[in-house]
């Protein structure tokens, strides 16, 4: 089976973004995690301090004044919202052991998506390569093991329920007349992510070998190697 590299790209993209989120999401949990002892007690914001980062984004550094033991106490927090104002009380914790550091956890809860963005990414990227895989396993079977039949060749479609990069990938369609069970079978190719017309014109193809799991026919492969063998896609 060919593969497209744009195809298989993708996959690969989406887990690592997968992996950076989730190790984005075990950062921000060591941080919000390594507090002893969380006390919750109430605070106000005393100033809110923007600043770019070097990326030219808008950062924001929340600055909350609390008592801990009749001690007044001033520390930035760990997070910001956009409900934030000078002069608004919220709820805040500290941890018993080091006053000075404090959170909320309300917005601790909403940076721990992102192991669960992660979790998503992952499992769509590694799918998809395992999905492939296993059909790469399945025609490699079928082409060892498998009844070979000959198809006639009847049209070519374009697979407009997947695309990749804003190509949609083309499906041969054959059928094949079972003489034992005396029914027509109409087989589909996999995805080809170069237009077959032309070069079945050109070679003048009218069947493609399919091969069939007699004990279940729907378990098959179109054998299109005759088309794409000397064809190289470096798109």
């Amino acid at each position: 089976m060919k593969t497209n590299r744009s195809e298989n790209l993708i996959w690969f993209i989406f887990i690592v973004i997968g992996l950076v989120f989730i190790g984005l999401g075990i950062i921000i949990g060591f941080f919000v995690f390594k507090y002893n002892h969380k006390i919750e007690t109430t605070g106000i914001i005393t100033e809110i301090t923007p600043h770019r980062s070097q990326s030219g984004d808008t950062i924001y550094t929340v600055y909350v004044s609390y008592q801990v033991d009749q001690k007044e106490y001033e520390s930035p927090l760990n997070s910001y919202s956009s409900s934030f104002y000078e002069g608004k009380e919220i709820t805040i914790y500290y941890d018993e052991s080091n006053p000075s550091k404090i959170g909320v956890k309300s917005l601790d809860l909403l940076f721990l998506l992102f192991p669960g963005f992660g979790l998503i990414f992952f499992t769509i990227g590694g799918v998809g390569i395992l999905v492939k895989k296993r059909k790469i396993a399945k025609e490699k079977y079928l082409k060892s093991y498998g009844e070979k039949v000959m198809a006639r060749y009847v049209e070519t479609l374009i697979n407009k329920m997947y695309r990749v990069n804003g190509r949609h990938p083309y499906n041969i369609i054959c059928t094949w007349d079972d003489s034992v069970d005396h029914k027509k079978y109409i087989f589909k190719s996999e995805n080809l992510w170069i237009d077959p017309v032309g070069l079945i014109r050109e070679k003048n193809i009218d069947v493609f070998p399919v091969y069939i799991d007699r004990k279940n026919i729907k378990k098959y492969v179109v054998d299109v190697d005759i088309l794409i063998d000397n064809v190289v896609d470096l798109r």
